[in-house]
């Protein structure tokens, strides 16, 4: 009676192979499959792109700063010298949270980065604007050294107009 291949094999083997290790192997293989199956399901599963994620529009202004608005205001514009405040967070192109807090200053003055003080002209308070800012208008090849910045970094801030 002929029983295939796979049947030979085992026949052929089988002296040097016992039934406990036959089916100890089995079972090694079975648990193999399994998870490579697992893995290629969660592969797949984290490739479907989310379905509510929109695609922000940004507006290259000179020196290559990018701007977002995610929210326009309905408050008051600031104008240069006026103190501000803002709610932020920073984030590295990896998307390595940095920094995250409110802050006061006064607008336009060369306070913080000027990525900032461009970026941020024309919001209106209780506005929120993406920006995505060029080393060349943040911290340049320094980076900040000994802090979380490295070297020609471009950084993305996601910042709120809280109040002039």
């Amino acid at each position: 009676e002929d029983q295939g291949p796979l049947h030979e094999l085992v026949s052929e083997m089988a002296p040097s192979i016992s039934k406990r290790g036959l089916a100890a192997t089995a079972a090694i293989i079975g648990l193999a499959l399994v998870a490579c199956a697992a893995i290629v399901h969660q592969g797949h599963l984290q490739q479907q792109p989310a379905a509510t994620v929109l695609e922000a529009k940004y507006t290259t202004l000179s020196g290559g700063l990018q701007v977002s608005d995610v929210t326009v205001g309905t408050g008051a514009e600031p104008q240069a010298g006026q103190k501000i405040k803002v709610h932020y967070t920073g984030k590295l192109t990896d998307g390595t949270v940095f920094d995250s807090g409110d802050i006061s200053f006064n607008f336009d003055q060369g306070q913080v980065i000027k990525g900032w003080d461009e970026g941020l002209k024309g919001m209106k308070v209780g506005g929120e604007r993406n920006l995505i800012i060029p080393p060349a208008l943040a911290y340049g090849h320094a980076g900040t050294p000994g802090g979380p910045i490295p070297p020609d970094a471009t950084l993305h801030f996601n910042v709120r107009l809280l109040q002039v």
